[in-house]
């Protein structure tokens, strides 16, 4: 008979159990949450209607709970909501960094231009050159044929 024991592939996984499968911290949320949300249905009922009281037990029972349970990405549920507010009610101080990314892209278009039409240029000279040779040639060839 052989004993199993499972090893985690990284050491942050492993978590202790300490009383029905649970961690510490859930078991003590779980209980806080029971302390608190039971006697609040048992006791509110007799003062405001049942279902006012259920969503007041669901309202101040989940974020407890929440507390033990929930991770998202190694972050803790307290973790979590600090970070939410701070991303959106606290003032923020944006530090701008230039990325002249468009400048550089402006300035090689701008020299691709140039480049073409420095190229263009060329070639109507050239074009003109060569238009005019042939004329001359064209001209020419009209002489000696009407000499002949």
């Amino acid at each position: 008979m052989a004993i199993e024991i499972k090893i985690p592939k990284e050491i942050k996984e492993y978590k202790e159990t300490f009383l029905f499968g649970l961690t510490v911290k859930k078991f003590i949320s779980l209980a806080l949450t029971l302390l608190i949300c039971v006697p609040l249905y048992i006791f509110g009922k007799n003062f405001m209607p049942e279902e006012m009281v259920s969503w007041a037990v669901i309202i101040i029972g989940a974020p407890i709970l929440g507390i033990g349970f929930i991770t998202y990405h190694n972050l803790t549920f307290a973790q979590l909501v600090k970070h939410f507010f701070d991303m959106n009610f606290r003032p923020q101080k944006r530090k701008y960094i230039e990325l002249p990314v468009f400048w550089y892209a402006r300035q090689q278009i701008i020299a691709d231009m140039l480049l073409i039409e420095t190229e263009q240029k060329k070639f109507t000279l050239l074009k003109r050159k060569v238009l005019t040779q042939a004329s001359f040639r064209n001209i020419f060839s009209l002489v000696k044929t009407v000499k002949v």
